[in-house]
């Protein structure tokens, strides 16, 4: 046998490790069939096939002694060995495979990225639909927070910003910490004060008390939802309608949801976002210009022991910033001619409506505040509501629910009062 079982087991870990810390540097991990073994070495199923022809031929050949009656040695001992060490890799590889398989790194079904409109018109439900039946058709969505054991997770990752992306239609959302909830609203300890008076002590002194209050906050669960109803001819059009689901429905929820982030109210069925909680920028001086501006305000924040983690601001404003020229004409912050992600002073920006011209939002996003999903992004549809049957219609439903809890307002600064 050309490698132990130690070896074997040695190489399993190894394979998973690629897998959980994103895709193997030798690029087949993710991008064809899994190789537990670089260049010419022997893979996991080879070596599992070469003890089972070893079990095999040792088996026969026993027997063959036994017909012929023969005094032979004692295959029994080596023949156990076999199959324990046999039982123990293939055990070691199943699990390997079952985990690799829930994470979509084996290049199986678990890591194909769907969006909700794919996994509608896959539905059994849309399959009856287009036969005329009454039907209700639904597909969830996986949150960025979803646990580790959901392909979810795969299609869905959040933004992490050392490592900067932009999405096709950049949210509020990615700048978050992500999380999960079951109950209908949150309680969390908000900090209040914080006297620091910590400092040198000699021995056998008395240490000074420093002093943090809290106060109780909760943060409700709220819902965000729309439906259109259509004519039941689009259900000849799967693609179509997939289409529709993503660009209209679920990117609906969406910026509804980056409104609630930032300039939610707290009244009513609103949630209270970061922008309506956050403090004034406090340090303008005379003559700065927006890029300025954008500077003083990641020292606010440093000066708050926050490091800045994003930015947020209107179209037009970030259009101010790319159009900044230098005396020689030359655009500062942008090369016209290349693709360049968003990012100002190291930070990644999103431009969103959801702030009017002039108001801006600089934060640690992560450590200030975190979203919570009750229920991921979910798509119903159904041909039963009210008098659709009758009239050939399909009512599409897009809903979500989740909550913002704001640990610290002090992790973020907004544009001052005008």
């Amino acid at each position: 046998m050309t490698h132990s079982k130690d070896a074997l087991l040695a190489s399993l870990a190894l394979s998973m490790s690629e897998a959980f810390s994103g895709p193997a540097r030798s690029g087949k991990m993710f991008g064809g069939p899994a190789t537990l073994w670089d260049g010419d070495e022997p893979s996991i199923a080879q070596e599992l096939k070469k003890i089972e022809d070893g079990i095999w031929k040792k088996t026969e050949k026993r027997l063959e002694e036994i017909k012929a009656g023969s005094r032979v040695k004692d295959y029994d001992t080596e023949l156990a060995g076999l199959e324990k060490e046999h039982a123990e890799i293939k055990a070691s590889l199943l699990d390997v495979q079952t985990k690799l398989g829930r994470l979509g790194a084996s290049g199986g079904e678990g890591g194909e990225i769907k969006s909700a409109g794919q996994l509608l018109v896959e539905s059994k439900g849309f399959e009856g639909a287009k036969r005329g039946q009454r039907f209700i058709a639904t597909a969830e969505v996986k949150a960025l927070s979803t646990g580790a054991a959901s392909a979810g997770v795969m299609a869905r990752q959040p933004q992490r910003l050392a490592q900067y992306e932009v999405p096709d239609e950049p949210h509020i959302r990615d700048l978050f910490a992500q999380g999960t909830t079951q109950a209908s609203s949150l309680v969390f300890p908000v900090r209040k004060t914080l006297t620091n008076a910590a400092a040198m002590v000699a021995e056998l002194a008395a240490k000074p008390e420093s002093d943090m209050t809290f106060e109780d906050r909760t943060f409700p669960v709220r819902k965000i939802a729309h439906y259109v109803k259509v004519s039941d001819e689009l259900l000849d059009d799967a693609p179509g309608i997939q289409s529709y689901i993503d660009a209209q429905l679920i990117e609906g929820l969406r910026d509804v949801e980056d409104v609630q982030l930032l300039k939610g109210n707290g009244t009513g069925q609103n949630l209270t976002g970061v922008y309506t909680s956050a403090p004034a920028y406090t340090r303008a001086v005379a003559g700065d210009t927006l890029i300025d501006t954008f500077r003083r305000a990641m020292t606010q924040l440093r000066l708050a022991k926050y490091t800045p983690s994003g930015l947020v601001l209107n179209p037009e404003d970030w259009e101010k910033v790319q159009l900044v020229k230098g005396t020689d004409g030359h655009y500062i912050w942008v090369n016209v001619g290349t693709t360049t992600e968003p990012r100002l002073w190291g930070l990644p920006v999103r431009d969103t409506m959801a702030l009017a011209a002039g108001e801006w939002l600089m934060g640690n996003f992560r450590r200030g505040a975190q979203i919570f999903d009750r229920m991921d992004a979910r798509v119903e549809m159904t041909n039963t509501d009210q008098d659709d049957f009758i009239k050939n219609r399909v009512t599409i439903l897009a809903e979500e629910r989740l909550a913002l809890v704001i640990y610290d307002v002090n992790a973020f600064v907004k544009n001052a009062a005008s």
